[in-house]
């Protein structure tokens, strides 16, 4: 049986054993290496599965097209509405469809990973007992490195390739609103923004950067290679 991360990230013949979650420290932790790793992030096995699952294909039969339409993506909503997660990363907002939205959790420990390819991979976190993929929409958004508080959060997104996850400072309530109420995006917002936000939208007394599905999709997987 695959962990269901595994399972949703891979299109592939290769079996993972998903021992941590059996026989290790979140099932009955009978593993004779417990003693000599005292966790099992700390061992082999969970390293090897760990490096198979970031070298998935991040696209793949049934993948997100990332040019072209997005036919797995219809914002459409109640009355001609869409519908949107609102954020915060260091002092700027954004709003991300809540189609792709998994679950927002409290921030968690993310392990990082020896030799990482990229510096927007953070590294992998446990979410209910799975491996999910972690990177930095910080680096993405407003190009800092800089981890976000304690008290931080952590969004999971699903799409047809796999999930992924990503800390950020802020999470507010979903929020409502009709397209034609999103206005240009004037050239005195950030270069790195302004690359991924389709338009802008006001929200209480701030002005939000609504983003666009696709394009950050595509950032977040090649991130992972």
């Amino acid at each position: 049986m695959l962990p269901v991360s595994t399972a949703d990230f891979l299109e592939t013949d290769a079996e993972i054993f998903d021992c941590w979650n059996r026989i290790g420290v979140r099932g009955d932790k009978s593993c004779p290496e417990l003693q000599r790793h005292s966790h099992c992030r700390n061992c082999p096995t969970y390293s090897a599965a760990a490096v198979t699952l970031l070298d998935r294909e991040p696209g793949g039969p049934g993948a997100v097209a990332t040019t072209g339409p997005r036919a797995d993506i219809t914002p459409a909503g109640e009355g001609g509405t869409e519908s949107a997660a609102i954020f915060r990363v260091g002092t700027e907002w954004f709003a991300l469809s809540t189609l792709l939205l998994d679950e927002i959790l409290g921030l968690r420990a993310i392990h990082s990973l020896p030799h990482r390819r990229n510096p927007a991979l953070l590294g992998l976190a446990n979410v209910r007992g799975e491996l999910v993929a972690c990177v930095s929409i910080a680096r993405l958004l407003v190009g800092e490195t800089a981890a976000p508080p304690p008290q931080g959060r952590l969004i999971v997104v699903r799409h047809a390739s796999g999930r992924l996850a990503f800390p950020v400072d802020e999470v507010q309530h979903t929020h409502r609103y009709r397209p034609d109420e999103l206005k240009p995006v004037p050239a005195t917002v950030g270069k790195s923004a302004s690359a991924f936000t389709r338009g802008l939208l006001s929200w209480r007394d701030r002005t939000v950067g609504c983003l666009d599905e696709r394009l950050v999709l595509d950032a977040l997987n090649r991130s992972l290679t």
